[in-house]
């Protein structure tokens, strides 16, 4: 491998690896909610509220680890939005062109502690490849650069460099409370290997410019309602997250009664998958002679009873015609009714290691399938950790690895930073999680990566190879495990890549005029979402707000309304002390809220009126229940609407319309 010692040539590497990022990232976004996941609305809409003039803890309830002033999360997305308009193409910008940065940084510090060009891509390339959600740049993005801050100061330990690492604590910590806990300890054990025994004067002085850097948002939080109060807030709500997203851990699940060499044939592409509502006088017998002669296959049951999903056999328009107009047929999902063409997406493929195999052979498909990608990357998560903690306790492991241009007390504290991270994010193995934890280890991996090689060189030759084979073996079962959580073959595809420069081009002209759109319009987003957000411009005032008692953050950012209460949504008895509600119904009290959006009849009493009864008395005492509405494919809401105003009748949903001024 070549030594990567010269720093213009880690830099120009890092930046293109920067740039295949941002354009990977960007030239995928699309689907029912434009790319960007339901979760990523639960910041965006409080972004607005401070594009409003609002604040966390002063007007809207917040103990997500994010309020201290100034917020950062929400107010660089407010800022991005007011800078490059009010659409999702500027928080794409901002969260894409973040993380590209962010794998800038990462290349450039693994390449300068591996002194190898190589490891440091390959690290940095699976670490993109397993498409970290864009909401959680602030796991990512802090962590590198603060590294990058680490490098510089165990360089030449000088105060202004010691503000730098205390700076990147600071607005990690703004970003997320935890962030700069982990930071700071990693930061601590940097200093006190660089410094000891003299340790205290820069221990003290990186302490102080962290405190001074977090004074004002400790001021702010102790104004609206208190310090001691928001701390115990957020480990109150930090407690209930945990609870909520306990799992058993990640096993393997190896099949061998599986043959160790098999053909693997390609599978037939996925039937696209439609739904259809019967009219009212369709008996089951009939719909089921229907279906049979309308080639629809797989029913699945939907919400209501004449409400159904299916595959296609014919998506043909011809096809398509005939059961848009079958006097049968009432209503339709998944199909443009005026162009005939199908608008849902396919049914779900085989997976891409069940899928792939060399020259259509497949090795140990008991073995070597997708069920077990996310254990491997556990597994070698813990690996990396371990392993790199190893070399540096162990006496012969660290003379081994020892290199004079490589810190060691930056090894060290990107180490535990590692082991913080691991313990902390991936406590649940849900394969979404597995970004969030690699910014340290994708400096760790290719350290190891060119140490261990580098420290067998006196060793003989057959032993070398065997190992360069193992590590080679751990690398290509990474990246592979990596492609199938992050469906990297299906990303580059759609990217546009496979149809040449022309393509891509084509790609991110459809990706940027979407995403400019949106939120203005409802063109890109599901057709059932679009429905209801129309239904809601329609019917409110834009002054007005909107209550939605479920996890459904979108409905009111696509609406283009703020969030009433103080809250955004309500779910998981997530700030349900009597307190909490008392305040939510105040904030209500005195906020235009014409329209909410509640749990079904059969979900409302055993969830939220049971968490949250103050809540549920003030609803049935001010609003009725008059409706309900699909706003996600499968997914209803019931309309309540306030008692004492005048209402209108929607044409199109049949809800009562207010004035929408």
């Amino acid at each position: 491998m070549r030594r990567a010692r010269h720093p213009f040539v880690i830099a120009l590497v890092a930046v293109a690896v920067g740039l295949a990022a941002f354009l990977y990232r960007f030239n995928t976004l699309g689907g029912s909610l434009a790319g960007f996941d339901n979760d990523h609305f639960l910041h965006l809409t409080r972004a607005e509220a401070v594009l409003n003039g609002e604040l966390p803890l002063r007007d809207f309830t917040d103990a997500g680890l994010g309020a201290l002033w100034p917020p950062l999360l929400y107010t660089t997305s407010a800022l991005a939005q007011r800078a490059l308009g009010p659409t999702l193409r500027s928080e794409a910008l901002l969260t894409i062109g973040l993380l590209a940065l962010g794998a800038i940084a990462l290349c450039w510090v693994a390449a300068t502690l591996a002194q190898r060009v190589l490891p440091a891509v390959l690290a940095t390339l699976i670490a993109i490849g397993l498409g970290p959600a864009l909401y959680n740049y602030p796991k990512i993005v802090p962590y590198a650069f603060a590294m990058v801050a680490m490098v510089v100061y165990a360089r030449r330990p000088t105060t202004w460099r010691l503000l730098l690492l205390a700076t990147t604590v600071v607005v990690a910590a703004l970003f997320r409370h935890d962030h700069g806990v982990f930071l700071g300890i990693s930061s601590g054990v940097l200093i006190v290997l660089l410094h000891r025994p003299r340790v205290r004067q820069p221990l003290m002085t990186f302490s102080a410019f962290v405190l001074l850097g977090l004074l004002p948002g400790v001021v702010f939080a102790e104004q609206h309602g208190g310090f001691i109060a928001y701390l115990r807030n957020c480990l109150e709500v930090t407690r209930q997250e945990a609870a909520r997203t306990v799992a058993p851990p990640a096993r393997f699940d190896i099949d061998w009664s599986q043959p160790w060499l098999v053909r693997a044939d390609p599978p037939p592409p996925p039937r696209p998958r439609i739904g259809v509502r019967w009219a009212e006088s369709v008996t089951p017998e009939a719909r089921q002679r229907a279906e049979e002669g309308m080639g629809l296959s797989e029913p699945a049951a939907r919400e209501g009873a004449q409400t159904w999903g299916y595959s296609i056999e014919d998506p043909s328009p011809r096809r398509l015609s005939a059961i848009v107009t079958d006097p049968q047929v009432a209503d339709t999902d998944g199909i443009d009714r005026q162009a005939f063409t199908i608008t849902a997406d396919p049914a779900p493929a085989p997976g891409w290691l069940e899928r792939t195999g060399l020259f259509r052979w497949r090795v140990a498909p008991g073995v070597l399938r997708e069920a077990n990608a996310a254990p491997w990357l556990y597994m070698m998560a813990w690996a990396v950790v371990v392993a790199s903690l190893a070399s540096l306790v162990v006496p012969p492991l660290r003379r081994a690895f020892d290199q004079p241009d490589v810190p060691f007390p930056v090894i060290a504290a990107v180490s535990v930073l590692g082991l913080l991270l691991v313990v902390a994010f991936l406590r649940n193995p849900a394969p979404q999680r597995l970004p969030d934890a690699s910014a340290p280890l994708v400096i760790l991996g290719s350290w190891l990566l060119a140490a261990v090689p580098r420290s067998m060189r006196s060793r003989p030759w057959p032993l070398r190879a065997m190992l360069n084979l193992l590590l080679a073996g751990a690398v290509g079962l990474t990246a592979l495990s990596a492609g199938a959580i992050g469906t990297v073959p299906q990303q580059i595809t759609g990217t546009g890549v496979t149809d040449g420069v022309d393509g891509m081009r084509e790609q991110w002209r459809e990706v940027w005029n979407g995403l400019g759109a949106l939120p203005d319009t409802t063109s890109g987003i599901e057709a059932e979402l679009g429905r209801t957000v129309g239904y809601i411009r329609r019917c409110s005032a834009p002054t007005d707000r909107l209550l939605v008692g479920d996890n459904l953050p979108e409905i009111a950012y696509f609406s283009e309304r703020l969030f009433a209460a103080g809250r955004e949504s309500f779910f998981s008895r997530f700030y349900s002390s009597v307190e909490a509600q008392q305040a939510a119904i105040e904030r209500w009290s005195h906020q235009s809220v014409p329209i909410a959006l509640m749990q079904p009849r059969e979900r409302f009493d055993v969830e939220f009126a049971s968490d949250y009864p103050l809540l549920a008395a003030y609803l049935r005492a001010h609003y009725r229940r008059t409706g309900k509405l699909e706003v996600r494919r499968g997914t209803w809401l019931d309309v309540w609407v306030e008692r004492d105003r005048t209402a209108s009748r929607d044409r199109e949903t049949g809800q009562p319309c207010f004035e929408a001024g």
